[in-house]
């Protein structure tokens, strides 16, 4: 009955949030009625510095940079989505979207390396041969797919070509949109993020906080979109946004290297799986208590 209880409450308190959103315009009234798509993406654009043989050295933290700039070019477009040729918007949607992917593939075993050398000492019923087998193993993999068969000019170059013709595409459009309707599509990410809440639980499945994870995403890139725009007042509650995006990737990254060592090492015993548990649970607790905490 108690748990009941506390979700109807929390439906409640959800709903009276998005009540109070619609009902606040006058914020919008005081930057004017219309804004351009390209105003929005302008820093995105600048940021999206695409990299090249030179960058290898710090070939983690670029594709780190480029990854942000596309997810947030994309949480962007969505704002816009109504103004588009549908067929148009799928297209970029797609390509940028696969884009990404082909940097995450670099970036997923140099995550898992960071985990491993944060957490390596915590997992003290495996062997230290055997967790240098398992580091060993992991540099490896990283290396071959940085130096061998991933990175190379022609690859660096493909890259830039596809993120190039993605920016001069949305730049020929000179989009303009009144402020209400850009806000109407942001309450959209609102409604979806907080249905998602609803049914958050520490018991959840992976992929409902991965879902989750996703939608806080991009509500926090189009939040800051709209700061960079003059809403100041919001900066507070996208730093509460943030935190709560960064819970969210580290329980997504842990239970990523869990599975991977779950499937690829039989060495994990009943401690160390204790020990991934007890992390991902304690994660959960703090983003379960971190998002009734955002209020804009």
């Amino acid at each position: 009955m108690g748990s009941v209880k506390k979700g109807f409450i929390k439906t409640i308190w959800l709903n009276s949030k998005l009540e109070m959103k619609l009902k606040n315009d006058s914020i919008f009234e005081k930057i004017g009625q219309t804004v351009s798509l390209n105003l929005m993406l302008v820093k995105d654009f600048n940021k999206l510095n695409v990299f090249s043989g030179e960058d290898l050295l710090d070939i983690d933290k670029c594709i780190h940079e480029i990854r942000k700039s596309l997810k947030s070019i994309s949480a962007i477009l969505f704002l816009f989505e109504f103004q588009f040729d549908q067929a148009l918007y799928v297209n970029w949607k797609f390509n940028i979207k696969s884009l990404a992917k082909q940097y995450e593939i670099v970036r997923e075993h140099f995550i898992y390396l960071q985990i491993l050398s944060k957490i390596d000492n915590e997992l003290k019923d495996i062997e230290k041969g055997d967790l240098a087998e398992i580091r060993n193993q992991l540099e490896s993999k990283y290396n071959h797919i940085l130096l061998n068969n991933f990175i190379g000019e022609e690859t660096i170059r493909n890259w830039n070509e596809a993120i190039l013709k993605i920016i001069e595409a949305i730049q020929n459009l000179h989009i303009n949109s009144d402020l209400k309707l850009l806000k109407r599509r942001l309450l959209k990410s609102y409604q979806k993020t907080n249905k998602l809440f609803e049914k958050l639980s520490l018991n959840s499945s992976t992929d409902e906080f991965h879902q989750f994870r996703k939608c806080c995403k991009r509500l926090y890139f189009q939040q800051v979109a709209f700061n960079r725009l003059g809403f100041e007042k919001n900066s507070k509650q996208n730093k509460k946004l943030y935190k709560l995006t960064e819970y969210l990737g580290k329980e997504h990254d842990l239970n990523l290297f869990y599975q991977y060592l779950s499937f690829n090492f039989t060495i994990l015993s009943q401690l160390s799986r204790s020990y991934f548990n007890r992390r991902i649970r304690k994660l959960r607790k703090n983003i379960l208590m971190v998002y009734p905490q955002i209020n804009y």
